[in-house]
């Protein structure tokens, strides 16, 4: 059925053995706080900014704050819609506490099973340069940060760039060709994964000339263009929303752990009197503050993207929400707010009714 089958009709006129040259392209998202002070960042000059063509697809409030990173020499050529340079081409802090890295690797005539080996080592390698980054940025920005932390938790995600053949071959045909490949690197797997997975895999694809393609995994993604700058951008995004969706998710979940788990809360005498019972400070309270801050921050973090008027990105951006599990996350997150809000709603009205009993 793919590359690895002798008796694929698809193979004909078409040589399976091509080297490809393209480049690696490596997300990292790091969670430092609840909050950073960007604006004293900019004004001290702490990091110094990069500038960075806004997106036509990304709203243009809370933007976030790019700035170079040691040792980067990373141009966006907005003609060709790609990034000239190599290293960390993307560095960027968001207003909520977080660090986005995107680290460019380039690679020249490499067949799949020696792009397989050269991910899996650079891939290896970076993951520590990652840490040792954001442990740098981390160091600089911490008196700017609300509950400094390094690191509450991190995510990451990788996709592989591939300029197009000179053979004009169709995105049916190429994945027919590559496909068991593309999905085995996608995977890093050594072995060739089954048809059924491969099917899984390959089914998660998105084009919009007719001779390019894009192939989205839920930790990694193939994209076969040489215009690669507004997916790469999509990417960082969608794993800078993972990253803070299951940090929140994970943070109420201890939340209710430590309320449930705590004695019976006695409210103080103070606390029942009408207008002297609005001081006191309470775990339920405490909750719902917390409700309100997740609420605000996931709907931004879910309605950053426009995509009005754009079917293929609209396209693109859905199968990323799908495969990332963003949606699951969202759901996971307003259950658990569900659950605050009904606790503070019981508090209440608890208070509500004894001080009309006491007036």
């Amino acid at each position: 059925m793919y590359a690895n089958n002798p008796n694929n009709p698809n193979n004909s006129g078409f040589d399976i053995n091509h080297c490809f040259s393209g480049n690696i392209l490596l997300f990292y998202a790091f969670d430092f706080g609840d909050e950073i002070d960007l604006n004293t960042i900019k004004q001290k000059n702490i990091l110094e900014p990069l500038e960075v063509p806004l997106s036509a697809y990304f709203k243009n409030y809370r933007v976030p704050f790019s700035f170079k990173m040691m040792e980067s020499c990373a141009l966006v050529d907005e003609k060709k819609g790609r990034i000239t340079g190599t290293g960390c081409v993307l560095s960027k802090l968001y207003h909520f506490g977080a660090l986005s890295l995107c680290y460019q690797i380039p690679f020249l005539n490499e067949k799949f099973d020696d792009l397989k080996s050269k991910l899996m080592e650079v891939k290896r390698q970076f993951d520590i340069t990652s840490e040792v980054d954001a442990r740098n940025v981390f160091n600089k920005i911490s008196s700017r940060l609300k509950k400094a932390r390094f690191y509450n938790l991190k995510s990451d995600y990788f996709a592989i760039q591939v300029d197009p053949l000179q053979e004009k071959i169709v995105p049916e045909d190429f994945k027919d060709l590559y496909g068991a490949n593309i999905a085995s690197l996608l995977r890093l797997e050594i072995q060739t994964l089954s048809d059924y997975q491969i099917d899984q895999i390959l089914s998660s694809s998105t084009g919009y000339y007719g001779q390019d393609l894009i192939i989205i995994d839920s930790k990694a993604a193939f994209v076969y263009d040489n215009e690669y700058f507004e997916p790469l951008e999509f990417f960082e995004s969608s794993n800078v929303q993972m990253l803070e969706l299951q940090y929140y998710d994970r943070l109420i979940d201890e939340r209710l752990t430590y309320f449930y788990g705590q004695p019976s809360y006695r409210v103080p005498f103070l606390a029942y009197l009408p207008l002297m019972g609005e001081r006191f400070d309470s775990p339920i309270s405490r909750l719902a503050n917390l409700r309100v801050d997740i609420s605000v921050i996931t709907e931004q973090l879910e309605n950053s993207v426009k995509m009005t008027g754009d079917a293929y990105y609209l396209n693109f951006y859905a199968l990323l929400v799908e495969k990332l599990y963003l949606r699951d996350w969202r759901d996971s997150i307003n259950r658990k707010l569900k659950i605050v809000q009904d606790l503070n709603t019981i508090y209440q009205e608890r208070l509500d009714t004894i001080h009309e009993e006491m007036l």
